[in-house]
């Protein structure tokens, strides 16, 4: 019996010797080299290991130990926690778990993650077990799984209600997964991130600088208190700018008994609110709200404007902005005037994926022009509809279509219209249907047109062009060095009730590529073809059959650059010689207004005539000579312009009687052109264009600009002069601006005909800017009288509050 007992014995403690699995109560250690000292008391285990616990918990380290008296146990190296009922994973440098009073605590660098929904990096972290409570006094960074970060200097989380309670808190949030960097600073905050709920003390918001469409914005709320329920967040006591952060106070901000930012309506509301511009109160609200900035738009009303002119009086508009669907909407602007007369326009918008439409419409009643127009109704209608077609093989197709109508002259010159499609010209109305096709080889536009004269009488103030059209082609031939250009445009038109004609003109170009001789002389030569169709009724300048012409033209170009280079200049002189022959007769354009300069004089078409070849022969002989100067600054060379001189004359061999005469190529010996650019220094320059008479005796041209710039201040003078056959104009004209500093400048504007003896109009402008705010003031004068239109002495205000709005007044009369 003794025996058996002592071999039982031995077996045991030989098991217990090189097991690599041993238990200690709730522990058991699966290791390679275990000590245990202590008479059994404590374990130590020195390379590397798992340690499973009640089945819930497993430790993997480097280095462990274990004291049963305590229950405690000590792991570090490498060390890796699995809480398997809990779903939580720490990696650590040590950790320590107290077992009998569920205690765990990390020293060094922790990372914890939570249920594949939260990542905690931080140092020195405890979780109590029973409580599911995580803590620490260091800081830490807890990431969601929306990537939503939080920088706490201390903080618990109660891991079952996912409560988080901190201090010091930097939050940073990320939509739409991309991190928009908006960041939320809070001295004391609990949040629920289960619920998404939220309670905040001492909030700062800083939203992205971009949020607004400018990074030099800082978009900001600064808040006593929040608290945020799902997709609504109130801020209790708010201040919010975009204004960029300074030392200064910020140029506007809103202050607010409480700022409300209701996500599912898109909408920033707030209560109680001042707007103050420099800490000055300018507005109060007791309530108002604008869409926040995901919005691209929402119904709502738009900025007041209030405006004062002599023609209409004083007025007051409320526009109202309506999304009728996601690709639709509608503004009304109704304006009242101190005349009790009442102004309604409304622009409605469609866009879809290949189309906007715009249609704006509106209507006055009982406006009284004068003593012979009393309580008549003013109203307009004008449509702009794009259409990509997205043909097959073109590159691009678009279908236009616009239609323009009123149903008096001076409307648009009385009333102060907005619209993004109004007519650029208040005098003419254009109506057209347009189609412009553009494919690889060749662009084709065509089109139907109605123009309608404003000051014209009934019977000639519309004009058809029925239809018209416009196809150009460029290509080359094998073994013909040179570019081809085939043109043919055509266009039937019917104006003054029944005057009509019908043209088609095809033009095939050719222009030899440049040739460069042994003496440095650089040629090349053009051939022109011109095919003219035309048809005429009631019109005197054509025949009522169809009539056919075929036309030629011939051109040479010749010049000679010359270059010299010095240490400290780039000289450039050029002698330039034009050879043109065409020996057909050229309609009668004698009475055409063409001028000719020295930038168009060396063109091939220089008249710009469809219709006609510039006929005869002719020489034009230039002289361009240019000097600049060579600025060498740490080896790096920067050339900077200095003199500029160009001349040019046109030679015949007798008189061209059909040649536009104000251009002065009619004549033998034609007008000289010129121009002279002279830039003395770097803040200094003056330009003259002139044109002399062959005799030398009278400039009758003359246009010069001198630019000077010193420091903040510029100020420009203009003076063109016309005279003989050229024309009769006489003006001289003046800009001049003075840039305080990087936001407030301002300018003044000033033109005078001396030729009628008459300022045009004086503008006044004071612009103050930064990145959050502008505002302007302009005076304006204008001298004209005509129906409606008197004579206007304005005053012009604006605001503008970056994001929120534009405050305008249409416009305030001075007298």
């Amino acid at each position: 019996m003794k025996n058996k007992f002592i071999i039982i014995f031995f077996l045991i403690l030989l098991n217990l010797t090189l097991s690599k699995s041993i238990m200690a109560e709730e522990f058991i250690f699966e290791v390679s080299n275990l000590e245990i000292t202590d008479k059994g008391n404590i374990y130590k285990g020195k390379s590397r290991g798992k340690i499973k616990i009640n089945a819930q918990l497993e430790l993997i380290s480097d280095n462990f130990e274990y004291y049963k008296k305590t229950n405690e146990l000590k792991t570090s190296g490498n060390v890796q926690l699995y809480d398997f009922k809990n779903n939580i994973t720490i990696d650590a440098e040590t950790i320590f778990y107290f077992k009998d009073i569920e205690k765990i605590f990390t020293r060094g660098k922790t990372l914890i993650k939570i249920s594949n929904k939260y990542t905690i990096e931080g140092y020195d972290l405890t979780l109590l077990k029973n409580e599911m409570i995580l803590s620490s006094n260091k800081n830490t960074i807890i990431t969601d799984k929306n990537a939503n970060k939080y920088k706490l200097k201390q903080f618990q989380y109660s891991i079952n209600q996912e409560i988080l309670k901190g201090e010091n808190i930097e939050v940073s949030m990320k939509t739409n997964e991309k991190a928009n960097n908006d960041k939320f600073f809070i001295k004391t905050g609990f949040f629920n991130l289960k619920d998404n709920k939220f309670l905040a003390k001492d909030v700062s918001a800083l939203l992205h600088k971009d949020l607004f469409g400018n990074n030099e914005n800082d978009p900001r709320i600064v808040a006593v208190s929040a608290k945020g329920d799902g997709p609504v967040t109130f801020f209790e006591k708010g201040v919010f700018t975009s204004c960029k952060k300074t030392d200064k106070c910020p140029p506007w901000k809103i202050s607010a008994d409480r700022i409300e930012h209701n996500k599912t309506k898109q909408q920033i509301i707030y209560k109680n609110a001042w707007l103050e511009v420099y800490d000055f109160p300018i507005f109060y609200f007791p309530k108002f709200f604008h869409p926040d900035p995901s919005v691209k738009r929402q119904s709502g009303f738009l900025t007041p404007g209030l405006g004062s002119s002599q023609n209409t009086g004083s007025s007051i508009s409320a526009p109202y902005f309506y999304v009728i669907s996601d690709n639709k909407d509608i503004t009304v602007k109704p304006q009242l005037f101190g005349n009790n007369k009442f102004l309604l326009q409304n622009e409605f918008r469609q866009k879809t994926k290949k189309s906007l439409s715009i249609l704006d419409f509106g209507f006055v009643k009982d406006h009284d022009s004068n003593n012979n127009d009393k309580g008549d109704t003013r109203a307009h209608i004008f449509t702009s509809s794009t259409v990509d077609l997205s043909l097959d093989n073109y590159l691009n197709s678009m279908l236009k279509v616009n239609y323009q109508k009123i149903n008096n002259d001076n409307y648009l010159k009385t009333f102060n219209l907005e619209s993004s499609i109004l007519p650029v010209n208040s005098t003419v109305l254009e109506s057209i249907i347009e189609l412009d096709l553009e494919h690889k080889d060749y662009d084709l536009i065509t089109s139907f047109e109605m123009y309608e004269t404003l000051d014209g009488s009934n019977n000639d103030r519309y004009q058809y062009v029925l239809p018209s059209y416009n196809f150009s082609k460029n290509f080359i031939l094998e073994n013909i060095m040179g570019n081809f250009n085939l043109n043919s445009q055509g266009n039937n038109t019917l104006k003054d009730t029944n005057v009509s004609t019908s043209k088609i003109f095809n033009d095939l170009n050719y222009t030899s590529i440049n040739n460069l001789l042994d003496n440095g002389i650089k040629t090349n030569f053009g051939i022109s073809l011109k095919n003219i169709n035309t048809k005429g009724k009631n019109n005197p300048e054509y025949k009522e059959n169809l009539h056919s012409r075929l036309m030629s033209a011939y051109t040479f170009n010749a010049s000679l650059p010359m270059i010299n280079k010095t240490s400290f200049t780039f000289n450039t002189l050029e002698p330039k010689l034009s050879l043109r022959l065409s020996p057909h007769k050229m309609r009668e354009n004698n009475t055409l207004e063409r001028r000719i300069d020295i930038n168009n004089i060396f063109n091939t078409n220089r008249l710009s005539m469809e219709e006609s070849f510039e006929s005869g022969e002719s020489v034009t002989l230039g002289l361009n000579f240019k000097k600049e100067k060579i600025n060498t600054i740490n080896e790096l060379s920067e050339i900077e312009e200095y003199i500029d001189f160009k001349l040019a004359s046109v030679f015949r061999l007798k008189e061209e009687k059909n040649i536009p005469t104000n251009s002065t190529l009619n004549k033998k010996t034609s007008n000289i052109f010129g121009q002279f650019n002279f830039k003395p220094i770097k803040n200094i320059s003056f330009g003259y264009n002139f044109s002399l008479t062959e005799d030398l005796d009278t400039f009758e041209y003359n246009s010069l600009t001198a630019k000077m710039k010193y420091e903040n201040f510029t100020t420009q003078f203009d003076y063109l002069k016309e005279s003989g056959v050229i024309g009769r104009n006489n003006i001289i004209e003046n800009k001049t601006e003075y840039n305080f500093n990087d936001a407030n400048s301002i300018s003044f504007n000033v033109r005078e005909n001396r030729e009628l003896n008459l300022t045009e109009y004086y503008n006044l402008i004071y612009e103050y800017k930064n990145d959050c705010l502008v505002a302007g003031m302009k005076y304006k004068k204008n001298y004209y009288n005509d129906g409606d239109i008197k004579p206007v002495e304005e005053l012009f205000f604006s605001i503008t509050i970056v994001p929120l709005t534009t405050l305008t007044p249409s416009k305030m009369a001075i007298n």
